[in-house]
C-alpha cells in the first residue's frame, strides 16, 4: 500500500499502540531523500519515547527484537544485505504480524532482496504476513541536486550544468566540450539518476534551477556568455537566442539587443506581453546609443500596458526628457502615447519639460505644442497663476499634428465648419503622430464627411500596428464603428465593437475609451430591441468618472431611460449638455442630446420644452455651417415633431436603426 510520509508516522504509531507490527518500505533512487526522511522517523519514533535500533547487519536471533517490542527496527539500504541478513529478515517477518515491532527498510526501488522476501511471505499460505507500506520521499529538487552532485563525475558535472543552461542537446554538448561518447555516457549516468527526461535529453522539473544554484555567480555568468556565443555561431532561432540571452550578462553588439526586440515583438503579438517585457529589460542592459534606447523604452511602454501600466508612462516621461541627438522623433512618439493613453497630466508636465530643451527643431516644437494643447483642452486643466507654460497654437497652422490639434479645437467650439474640415483633412495628409489624426478624424465624423473618416482610420490603423501603439488602434476602431452607425451600417459596426477588447483588453482602456464604447454598445443593443442588456452593459461601468468621459457616460444612461422613462431621460440629457459645455464642447454633431432630450420632453407631453431645444439644435447646426449636420439635424427635428405628444411607444420605435 502506497502512502505518504504523514500517513507512514501515523500508521508507525498506530500498528505499535495496538501491539502489531507492519513493514514500510522507503523507496526511491540514490541521492532522492531516502536517508533524510529514515532519519525524520526515527526523530518522531525517538520524541514518542519508543525504543529504535539500527542495525545494518541483523542479530543471528531475531527473538531478541521480538522480546524486546514496542520498537522500531530501521534498515537503510536494504537492498544490500547479504544472504544471511535475508534469511534473518525472513524469519523476522513471519513473526511480527502479532508483536509490535515496526520494520522501516530504505530501498533503491522494486526488485530489492527486502522485497523479495516480501514477495516469499505473501506467496506462502501457512504465514500471516504483516502490512507492508510504501512512500516515496517528497523532497525538494534542490536538496536531490545537491545530494547527487557528489557521485557525479566530472564529464556528468559538465553536461548537466550545460545542459541546464543551455536547455538544447546538441549545443549543450558543444558548450560542455565532450566528444560524442563522453556525452553519451554522461547523459545516461543522468538519465538513471532520473535528472533527466527519458524521451528526449531535456532536464526533469526543477532541476535546472537546482543546478544552476548550486553555482556561484561567476560560474554562471561565465557559462551562460559561452553558450551565448555558440548559438551565435550556431544560427540558433530568435526564440532560443532570447531564452539564452535572458539570464546572460551583457554581450555589447547589436545583434543581441535585436534578438531580444525581435522575440518580444512576436510575444506581443501573441498577446504575451508580460514575457515580452522581460526581454526588452534585458535588452536595456546592451549598450546602445540614446536614440536607441528610447526606442526599446517605447516597445517596452506598449508590452507594459497590460500589467504595469504607471511603469510604462514612466518609461515614455523618461523618453521625453532625453535630449541627445535623432531623439525628434522618438519624443515625439512618447509625447503621442502619453496623450493617446489619456495620462493627461504626466503627459502635460512632460511635454513641457520637452519643450524646455533649448535645441528642439522647429518641426518637433510646433508637434509637441499642438499634442499639448490638445491635452490641456482635453483635461480641462487651467493654465498654471492664468500664465500659459506654452504658447499657444498659430492661427492657421502648416505642421499636420497643429491642423489637427485645431481642427478639433473649432469642432468643439461648434463654429468655422469650412475651416476645420480643411485643417483635418491636411492634418490627415501626414504620416505622424496618431492622436492628432485620431482628433481629424472625430472632425470629419462630426462634419458628416465619413468616406474621408473611414480612409484617416485605415491609415492610422496600418501605422498603429506598425508601431505597436495597441491603444490607438483600439481608438482608431472604436471610431469606425461610431462613424459605421452614423452611416446605418449596423452589423459592421457590431463587428468592431467586438474588435475593440480583441486589440486592447478592457482593464487597460483610457476612461474615455471606455465611456465611448459604452455608447456605441447601448446604441446597437437598442436598436436590436435588447433592453435588459443595455441595462446590464450600463451596470458593468464604472461611475466614478468626471469629464468628457462622464458625459458619454450620461448620454448611454440618457438613452437608455428613454425607452421607459422618457422625463428622466430628458433630465439626463440635459445633465450631459451641461457636462459637456463646461468642457466647452458646444458642437451639436459631437453628440445629439439637445435633440433627444426634446424627443424624452415630447414623449412625456412637455411639448414647449421639447420645441425649445430643437431649436437651439437647429441654430447651433447652422452656426457649425456643415451641410451634411445641417440636414442630418432638420431630418431628426422633423421626426420628434413628428411624434404624437405623451407617447413613449413611439421612442422605442424611432430607436430602432435599419440593419444596412
Amino acid at each position: 500500500m502506497k502512502v505518504s510520509e504523514e500517513q507512514l508516522v501515523v500508521e508507525l504509531t498506530e500498528s505499535l499502540r495496538r501491539g502489531r507490527g507492519a513493514v514500510f518500505e522507503v523507496t526511491g533512487p540514490p541521492g532522492s531523500g531516502r536517508t533524510t526522511l529514515v532519519s525524520r522517523i526515527a526523530d518522531h519514533v525517538t520524541r514518542q519515547g519508543i525504543r529504535l535500533i539500527a542495525a545494518p547487519p541483523l542479530p543471528a536471533d531475531p527473538r531478541a527484537f521480538l522480546e524486546a517490542g514496542p520498537l522500531v527496527l530501521v534498515l537503510d539500504d536494504a537492498q544490500w544485505l547479504d544472504e544471511s541478513s535475508v534469511g534473518r529478515l525472513r524469519a523476522l517477518l513471519r513473526r511480527i504480524h502479532r508483536v509490535p515491532v515496526a520494520v522501516v527498510l530504505a530501498t533503491a526501488g522494486l526488485g530489492t532482496a527486502a522485497e523479495d522476501v516480501f514477495a516469499e511471505l505473501a506467496e506462502d499460505g501457512s504465514v500471516t504476513a504483516p502490512p507492508w507500506y510504501v512512500v516515496h520521499p517528497h523532497q525538494s529538487t534542490v536538496d536531490l541536486v545537491a545530494r547527487t552532485l557528489h557521485v557525479l563525475s566530472e564529464h556528468d558535472i559538465v553536461l548537466l550544468r550545460a545542459v541546464a543552461v543551455c536547455g538544447e542537446w546538441s549545443l549543450a554538448r558543444e558548450l560542455a566540450d565532450l566528444n560524442r561518447v563522453l556525452a553519451d555516457e554522461a547523459m545516461t549516468r543522468l538519465r538513471d539518476l532520473g535528472l533527466v527526461t527519458t524521451d528526449e535529453p531535456t532536464l526533469t522539473d526543477g532541476v535546472a534551477q537546482a543546478v544552476l544554484a548550486a553555482m556561484s555567480a561567476g560560474e554562471r555568468n561565465e557559462l551562460r556568455s559561452k553558450a551565448v556565443a555558440l548559438g551565435h555561431r550556431a544560427v540558433l532561432g530568435f526564440e532560443q537566442m532570447s531564452a539564452l540571452l535572458l539570464e546572460a550578462p551583457p554581450v555589447g553588439r547589436p545583434w543581441a539587443r535585436q534578438a531580444l526586440q525581435r522575440e518580444a515583438r512576436v510575444l506581443a503579438a501573441a498577446g504575451r506581453t508580460a514575457e515580452a517585457a522581460r526581454l526588452l529589460v534585458r535588452a536595456l542592459n546592451e549598450p546602445a546609443i540614446e536614440a536607441t534606447r528610447a526606442q526599446l523604452l517605447i516597445q517596452l511602454s506598449q508590452c507594459e500596458l497590460d500589467h504595469a501600466p504607471e511603469a510604462g508612462d514612466r518609461r515614455l516621461v523618461r523618453v521625453l526628457h532625453m535630449t541627445g541627438p535623432a531623439m525628434s522623433g522618438p519624443r515625439l512618439r512618447a509625447a503621442d502615447m502619453l496623450a493617446c493613453r489619456a495620462r493627461f497630466g504626466v503627459a502635460r508636465r512632460a511635454i513641457e519639460t520637452a519643450l524646455a530643451h533649448p535645441d528642439l527643431p522647429e518641426s518637433e516644437q510646433e508637434a509637441l505644442t499642438g499634442l499639448y494643447w490638445y491635452v490641456v483642452t482635453v483635461a480641462g486643466e487651467p493654465d498654471d497663476l492664468g500664465v500659459p507654460a506654452v504658447p499657444p497654437l498659430p492661427d492657421s497652422p502648416t505642421n499636420p499634428v497643429c491642423q489637427g490639434i485645431a481642427a478639433w479645437r473649432l469642432a468643439r467650439g461648434g463654429s468655422g465648419g469650412a475651416a476645420a474640415v480643411a485643417l483635418a483633412t491636411g492634418a490627415l495628409a501626414g504620416r505622424g503622430p496618431l492622436t492628432p489624426r485620431l482628433a481629424a478624424i472625430d472632425v470629419l465624423s462630426w462634419a458628416a464627411e465619413y468616406e474621408t473618416a473611414l480612409a484617416g482610420i485605415d491609415a492610422v490603423l496600418v501605422d498603429g500596428r506598425r508601431h505597436g501603439a495597441r491603444v490607438a488602434v483600439a481608438e482608431a476602431v472604436l471610431r469606425r464603428g461610431s462613424v459605421r452607425v452614423r452611416q446605418a451600417r449596423v452589423v459592421e459596426a457590431a463587428e468592431d465593437l467586438a474588435a475593440v477588447e480583441a486589440e486592447l483588453p478592457r482593464g487597460c482602456w483610457p476612461a474615455l475609451l471606455s465611456a465611448r464604447h459604452l455608447v456605441l454598445e447601448v446604441v446597437l443593443l437598442l436598436a436590436a430591441g435588447l433592453v435588459e442588456a443595455a441595462r446590464e452593459a450600463l451596470a458593468r461601468e464604472a461611475a466614478d468618472v468626471d469629464g468628457l468621459a462622464h458625459a458619454w457616460r450620461l448620454f448611454a444612461h440618457g438613452l437608455v431611460a428613454l425607452v421607459t422613462e422618457p422625463a428622466t431621460a430628458a433630465g439626463i440629457f440635459l445633465e450631459c449638455g451641461i457636462c459637456l459645455r463646461d468642457m466647452g464642447v458646444v458642437n451639436p454633431a459631437v453628440l445629439p442630446w439637445r435633440l433627444l432630450a426634446a424627443l424624452g420632453w415630447r414623449a412625456a407631453g412637455e411639448v414647449a420644452r421639447a420645441d425649445a431645444l430643437i431649436a437651439e439644435a437647429h441654430d447651433l447646426a447652422g452656426r457649425w455651417g456643415v451641410p451634411g449636420v445641417l440636414r442630418e439635424t432638420r431630418q431628426l427635428a422633423d421626426v420628434v415633431h413628428g411624434m404624437p405628444p405623451g407617447d413613449p411607444e413611439a421612442v422605442r420605435r424611432l430607436l430602432e436603426l435599419p440593419r444596412g
